[in-house]
C-alpha cells in the first residue's frame, strides 16, 4: 500500500490522490421517495456537469442548500448526508465535479474550481432567486464537506454574489493541498522522511488558506469531529481561527470524518435546523 502511494505521488504530483471518482450510480433518490430533478450545468470552459435537485416536502420552502461532496465516488453515495433536510423545507442541490458520476471531463484543482463557480451561479440564479421572489425570507446556504470544503471555500472568495450567501458551512475540511499531503506523509513512519516533498510535488494552485480572509460577508459555520483521522481536526480549527467574518465552531465529541448528521443519536440534525432558523 505504501509503495503504491509513493508511486502515485511521484508520477502524478499527488493530484490523483485527491480525486477518487466513480461513474456508477449507486443509489437513486427516487428509491428513497425523494422528489428530484436531473440538472445539467455548463462551466466556463464548456464542461457539462450533472447534479440532482432534491425538492423539499414541506408546506413552505425555507431555502436552497448547494452541496459539494467529498473526494470519493459521486453524489449517489453522498446525497444521504443532507437529503434528510428536505423534510424540513430546504431544497438541496447536489453537484458532481467533472469526472464524477455523469459529469464529463477529468477532475483537477482548476477544473473543480470552475465547477464550483458554475454551480454557484446556477443555484443562485436558477433556484434561489425565483424562490426569493415568492419567499422573501428564504436563505441561500452553501455546504462544503471534506474535499468539497476547500473547493467551494476557494471558489466562493472569487464569486461576485458572495454577499447573497446567508451561510457557508465547512465540514471536515482543510485549506491547503500541500499541508494535508505533508501531514499524511509525516504520520506514516515509512514516509516520514519524505514528507517535505509534499511542498515540491503537490500543487497548491487552488489552495484556500491564503484566501480565507476574502470571505468578508458570509456567516460561516465550521464543523469538525474530534476523532477525525482522515482530515485531523486541527485543519478545521485553522480555518476557523483565520476567518474574519461572523463565525461558529462546532467541535463534535467523538466525531469521525463527515459523520455529524449520520451518528451521535442524530442530535446535530436538530441543532442544525434550529441554527438555520435562528439566522
Amino acid at each position: 500500500m505504501i509503495k503504491n502511494f509513493l508511486f502515485l505521488l511521484l508520477l502524478s504530483s499527488c493530484s490523483s490522490l485527491f480525486y477518487q471518482p466513480a461513474t456508477e450510480i449507486f443509489f437513486e433518490p427516487s428509491k428513497f421517495n425523494l422528489n428530484h430533478e436531473e440538472v445539467k450545468i455548463e462551466t466556463s470552459d464548456q464542461v457539462t456537469l450533472h447534479g440532482w435537485w432534491l425538492k423539499n416536502s414541506a408546506k413552505k420552502t425555507k431555502g436552497v442548500i448547494l452541496f459539494f461532496h467529498g473526494n470519493a465516488e459521486n453524489i449517489s453515495t453522498h446525497f444521504f448526508n443532507l437529503a434528510w433536510i428536505t423534510k424540513y423545507g430546504y431544497d438541496l442541490l447536489c453537484i458532481d465535479y467533472r469526472g464524477y458520476g455523469k459529469s464529463l471531463g477529468k477532475p483537477s484543482q482548476k477544473g473543480t474550481y470552475l465547477d464550483a463557480l458554475a454551480s454557484l451561479d446556477y443555484a443562485y440564479s436558477k433556484l434561489f432567486l425565483p424562490l426569493k421572489q415568492k419567499e422573501p425570507k428564504a436563505k441561500f446556504i452553501v455546504y462544503g464537506q471534506s474535499l468539497g470544503g476547500i473547493i467551494i471555500g476557494r471558489a466562493i472568495t472569487d464569486w461576485n454574489n458572495q454577499d447573497k450567501v446567508n451561510l457557508l458551512v465547512l465540514d471536515s475540511t482543510f485549506s491547503s493541498y500541500q499541508n494535508i499531503a505533508f501531514d499524511k506523509l509525516k504520520s506514516l513512519w515509512p514516509t516520514f522522511l519524505l514528507s517535505p516533498l509534499a511542498y515540491i510535488l503537490v500543487s497548491d494552485e487552488m489552495e484556500f488558506k491564503s484566501k480565507i480572509n476574502l470571505i468578508k460577508t458570509i456567516p460561516t459555520l465550521v464543523i469538525h469531529g474530534e476523532n477525525d483521522v482522515v482530515i485531523p481536526q486541527k485543519f478545521g480549527k485553522e480555518i476557523f481561527d483565520n476567518l474574519t467574518t461572523q463565525k461558529w465552531w462546532w467541535s463534535i465529541p467523538k466525531g469521525e470524518h463527515i459523520d455529524v448528521f449520520m451518528k451521535h443519536n442524530l442530535i446535530y440534525r436538530k441543532n442544525f435546523l434550529e441554527f438555520l432558523d435562528s439566522k
